[in-house]
């Protein structure tokens, strides 16, 4: 569970005592000092008593990034080339999608497709081994000749929550964020919602707003508040 952390701030009045005094033309008894000097300084101490300090414990911080995350394809393995088996050629495509929808690469992730005819009404599905979760990617092929013409779907992808985090710092523009996932990486399912629920928490005010993820049948995510 995410601990919801708020701070409310009283509001402090100064009190400010002001004598009038009224001297004769001689012989006046010396005014008294003393209240005056008491009340400013109980003032003073009123203004030095601070709202407790927000407790940050349960949220991670970090910089607000310059730039959503994403990955560079270079660090991907090699596309195969025209030449190579269709099911090579789709293996490789499973992965950059995954890939793509994690926004982190997994050196050691790995992805395979049975072999593929690419005959017209062929459906293949293939496995992606990512973060030591399976993701399966599927093709429907609705033409074949020289040119083969197939849809895809990835039903779903990793949610890493680094990844999660830094994207809610940079479309909240807050240091201190949260995401209550029971793990590090998580599953989502494209064109929903996410599993969890995303905070942030404003260390000046401490005021903490809530977030959904929504994820795009294509897999690409954002957080809007709940």
């Amino acid at each position: 569970m995410i601990a919801s952390t708020r701070r409310h701030r009283a509001a402090l009045g100064l009190a400010a005592a002001g004598a009038a005094l009224a001297l004769s033309a001689c012989g006046a008894d010396e005014p008294e000092t003393g209240a005056e000097d008491t009340t400013a300084a109980e003032a003073v101490d009123e203004v030095e008593e601070e709202a407790p300090e927000v407790d940050t414990s349960a949220f991670n911080q970090g910089p607000v990034p310059s730039e959503r995350p994403e990955i560079d394809e270079a660090d991907l393995p090699a596309e195969p080339d025209s030449s190579a088996e269709l099911s090579d050629r789709i293996a490789w495509e499973a992965l950059q999608r995954v890939s793509t929808f994690a926004s982190v690469i997994d050196p050691d992730a790995t992805s395979t497709c049975p072999d593929i005819a690419g005959d017209e009404g062929e459906s293949v599905t293939c496995t992606v081994d990512y973060l030591g979760e399976e993701f399966e990617y599927t093709i429907d092929i609705e033409s074949s000749g020289i040119l083969i013409s197939y849809d895809w779907n990835l039903p779903e992808g990793p949610l890493v929550r680094e990844v999660l985090e830094d994207t809610l710092r940079f479309s909240s523009d807050n240091e201190l964020v949260l995401c209550d996932m029971e793990s590090d990486v998580a599953r989502g399912e494209t064109g929903g919602e996410g599993p969890f629920l995303c905070q942030t928490l404003d260390e000046a005010t401490g005021d903490v707003v809530d977030w959904e993820l929504s994820i795009s049948q294509y897999g690409a995510f954002s957080f809007y508040r709940a």
